[in-house]
């Protein structure tokens, strides 16, 4: 089953939390990612999330960002994004011998491609 994205507090100035902001702000602009201020919040989010990665000890926190940004897209209604950020965590997880993370990512991958193919 899919984690479910963290509630972080808010930083001083924000509304929302970043990645809630950044869910809403996908989903409202048309352009998506090419929107300038879309974009600027993405980097904002991707590198708050880097640094964290960074200064973690987890083996596996390198694939779970992966992970978190294909959810993150997939809430976003950003398909394509989504699977290629899930591919990217799987393959990295298969390449790093994380074998249960691997099936994990793989299952995830299979019910969002189920529960696509049984809305049409």
């Amino acid at each position: 089953m899919a984690e479910k994205l963290p509630i972080f507090e808010l930083e001083e100035g924000e509304k929302e939390p970043l990645e809630q902001e950044l869910i809403r702000l996908l989903k409202e602009r048309r352009e998506g990612v090419e929107d300038p201020e879309v974009r600027a919040l993405l980097t904002r989010w991707t590198t708050k999330q880097e640094k964290q990665v960074e200064e973690s000890d987890d083996p596996e926190a390198p694939i779970r960002f992966n992970l978190r940004r294909a959810r993150l897209y997939l809430e976003a209604g950003y398909r394509e994004e989504a699977f290629e950020n899930f591919e990217a965590a799987r393959m990295q997880a298969w390449n790093e011998h994380r074998e249960e993370l691997c099936q994990a990512t793989m299952k995830e991958m299979d019910e969002i491609e189920n529960s696509t193919e049984e809305q049409k």
